[in-house]
């Protein structure tokens, strides 16, 4: 394979795309082995692996241990990627997309969400359905439940669809400040209701993400479930080391 002024696994994503797109690789079957592609194209198991990875965050292709990689689609639909290294960055994550709100309803936790929120039973709350779009795109990210504090519910009356954050509007309206966020992240399976909603297949692999929006004290202020579709969202985060730093210092 030739090089050009590209890296060489970008001639091979570039290769592959081509190959998929003109049919010669349809939507449901398996690409070659990392072994055949090597040998194909005359390239190292890295480099297939890099190509593969950026196929899969286009949309191209699905890769599963056991059962080799698959096509998906025949043209790409890219990811969004969100970098979340702080607060800040996430809270300029949530204001770099689109927020529809479907519902806005009272609720007391019964002992299912009681568990997943951390808060006692039957404790009151006001709950947005929410979808969340990538600015300018009409396929939703994500399906969003944010719990609000029976405090906050006076919000409703500042909630308008578009960038803005239900989290932002609680510090300019109740002059409180969100000063820490804990995340959860794990695999789910879509349910029904939610997998309808964000146009894929009920309980097909999805992305589950809780935050807990804490105050002064550790008061939570906030809680948004977060479901997201597969390949449809990426979090990329980088940790560094603190200046001077010896590396036995770092922790486990």
């Amino acid at each position: 394979m030739a090089r050009g002024s590209n890296p060489l696994y970008q001639s091979l994503v570039d290769a592959l795309r081509r190959a998929i797109e003109s049919g010669e690789y349809p939507v449901g079957s398996l690409l070659p082995t990392e072994k055949e592609l090597c040998e194909r194209f005359g390239v190292s198991r890295h480099t297939v692996r890099e190509a593969s990875r950026r196929l899969a965050d286009i949309g191209l292709i699905v890769r599963r241990a056991g059962l080799g990689t698959t096509v998906s689609a025949r043209t790409a639909s890219p990811r969004f990627t969100a970098s979340l290294g702080s607060l800040t960055e996430l809270l300029q994550f949530t204001q770099s997309t689109r927020l529809e709100i479907l519902a806005i309803e009272r609720i007391k936790a019964d002992a299912a969400l009681a568990d997943v929120l951390r808060c006692r039973l039957r404790q009151p709350w006001v709950r947005l359905r929410t979808l969340r779009y990538p600015s300018g795109s009409s396929r939703p990210l994500s399906h969003t439940s944010i719990f609000l504090l029976p405090e906050f519910e006076g919000i409703e009356r500042h909630v308008k669809a578009g960038t803005q954050t239900i989290f932002g509007l609680i510090e300019e309206h109740y002059s409180v400040r969100i000063l820490e966020v804990l995340q959860d992240i794990g695999a789910c399976a879509i349910e029904p209701a939610v997998a309808a909603l964000l146009g894929v297949r009920s309980g097909s692999p999805g992305l589950s993400v809780h935050r807990h929006y804490l105050g002064v004290g550790s008061k939570p202020l906030a809680i948004s479930l977060n479901t997201f579709a597969e390949n449809r969202f990426r979090l990329s985060t980088r940790w560094r080391l603190g200046w001077g730093q010896d590396l036995g210092d770092a922790a486990d």
